[in-house]
């Protein structure tokens, strides 16, 4: 038997032992260190939830104080009729709202509203109104606010209806669309009242017979963009004139309708034989796009 070998073999075995063994040292040293680690972040979790816990806890005292200022102070001013500074109070502290100041908000709201319709005159019937569409929308199943709005409303309308007949009765009798539609507004504001659909039945009557005039006379001339000229006038100047190269727009006016067709007025100039530029206004009856009339200055007067 070899002894040596033996002996190698055991000392070998003895340092991967001693190896092995030094391996599980350093995982129980890792072990125990992260272990320690975890313990620590754990212990200062648990102490940064301490102060955050305290620091909530006080600073909901503190919140809760100031609350109950604000209460108190609210309370006194809807109490005393300042119900429009309650509500000033409550929109500067808004971060402090919980259940018992939105309640206390709407009724500072409610009682404003009053106070301003008490102070408004009761025939600012508009006022009066808006007032009432927002108690209704604050206070729903208050009958009474609904109501109250229900009859400003009706007076609102009778009002506009009455505002509305008189500035019919300024229309002139030719303004057939004016007519027709103040009429049709009216009939909106009182389905009921005869006299409504009978004057806008009669408008608009002329209004059908108007429109179909305009038809024969074709589309109404339009002044051009670039210099507020009448193309018409212009081709019809050109064509008739001894000078046509010399001609010189100057102005137009509105275009106006009459029996006979589109009229416009238009100051032009142009040379004669002898060179002297003349300027001249003359009226012009338009109709399907071609000059059908000129006529002197003094034939229209325009109001």
């Amino acid at each position: 038997m070899n002894i040596l070998p033996i002996k190698e073999f055991l000392q070998s075995k003895k340092i991967i032992l001693a190896a092995i063994a030094g391996v599980i040292v350093v995982i129980a040293i890792v072990i125990c260190v992260l272990k320690v680690q975890k313990d620590i972040a754990v212990e200062e979790a648990l102490v940064a939830e301490e102060i955050r816990l305290e620091e909530v806890r006080v600073q909901t005292e503190k919140d809760d104080r100031a609350r109950e200022k604000i209460v108190f102070s609210m309370k006194r001013l809807i109490e005393t009729g300042h119900a429009e500074t309650a509500l000033a109070v409550a929109e500067k502290n808004t971060d402090l709202m919980n259940d018992e100041l939105k309640a206390l908000i709407h009724l500072a709201t409610e009682k404003d509203l009053l106070f301003r319709i008490e102070n408004t005159s009761k025939y600012n019937y508009s006022e009066l109104a808006k007032y009432y569409s927002q108690l209704a929308s604050l206070e729903p199943d208050n009958s009474k606010y609904t109501k109250q709005l229900k009859g400003y409303d009706k007076k609102l309308q009778r009002r506009l209806e009455k505002k509305l007949y008189a500035q019919a009765q300024t229309l002139p009798m030719r303004d057939f669309k004016a007519n027709m539609d103040i009429y049709a507004e009216l009939m909106r504001l009182n389905p009921g009242e005869g006299l409504y659909e009978s004057k806008y039945n009669r408008y608009k009557s002329k209004y059908d017979e108007f429109m179909k005039d305009l038809e024969k006379f074709g589309d109404k001339p339009q002044k051009t963009a670039a210099d507020g000229y009448y193309v018409e006038v212009i081709k019809y100047l050109k064509e008739n004139s001894e000078f046509p190269e010399t001609l010189q727009m100057e102005r137009c006016t509105d275009c106006y309708f009459t029996d006979s067709g589109w009229l416009v007025g238009c100051n032009y100039s142009e040379q004669n034989e002898i060179g002297t530029r003349l300027s001249e206004f003359l009226w012009f009856t338009i109709s399907n796009s071609t000059v059908q009339k000129v006529e002197a200055s003094g034939a229209y007067t325009v109001n």
